[in-house]
């Protein structure tokens, strides 16, 4: 495939770089499992608390408890996973 003079190389690092800056939400994702991989793919403040899966209210208290006993975040990350990542995001609506 032909590449043009400003295409972007892409390799890993373009890869990892591009996936660093991505926001990524805590619906169904509260978990260990789901949220060290994350946290080795980006930092903190790309998590954003998230309860838009349309799932039954207990599951989606279940991810919030694993959510909050999640231990490898400091409190005021976990606080700014609540409100503030986003509010950064979107300073108007805050």
């Amino acid at each position: 495939m032909l590449r043009g003079p400003r295409d972007v190389d892409i390799n890993s690092a373009h890869i990892a770089g591009v996936l660093r800056g991505l926001y990524y939400d805590t619906a169904l994702a509260g978990s260990r499992n789901s949220l060290q991989p994350t946290l080795a793919v980006t930092t903190p403040d790309h998590l954003l608390f998230g309860t838009d899966c349309p799932r039954a209210e207990p599951v989606i208290a279940d991810n919030i408890d694993n959510l909050d006993r999640f231990e490898d975040l400091t409190s005021a990350q976990h606080a700014a996973i609540s409100r503030a990542n986003a509010a950064a995001l979107f300073p108007r609506l805050d």
